[in-house]
């Protein structure tokens, strides 16, 4: 019984440990062939191209309106309340 449970494992399960059947292959065996070198990645210029995309542009563009608006009701706001004789605790940057 033992004979046969034996053939058949080493008929399904490849053999472990270091008592291997077939030799192990490492990379620097001499029987690998050599690995083809890959060519360098084509280099593209930025002549013509935009440096920044057109989304960052926007993007940038719309924040500082929303800014400057922002900063401009701060302005109003504290105009208001002065002429109420309030004080408004007004940002550094609407003093400005």
């Amino acid at each position: 019984m033992r004979s046969l449970l034996t053939a058949i494992l080493r008929l399904f399960l490849p053999p472990r440990g270091t008592h291997r059947a077939t030799p192990a292959r490492t990379p620097t065996s001499p029987t690998l062939p050599p690995r083809p070198v890959k060519p360098p990645l084509p280099v593209v210029l930025a002549d013509g191209q935009p440096l920044v995309r057109p989304y960052v542009v926007l993007w940038e563009r719309e924040r500082d309106e929303l800014d400057r608006r922002r900063l401009q009701r701060e302005r109003r706001r504290a105009a208001v309340l002065a002429t109420m004789g309030q004080d408004y605790a007004v940002p550094l940057e609407v003093a400005v």
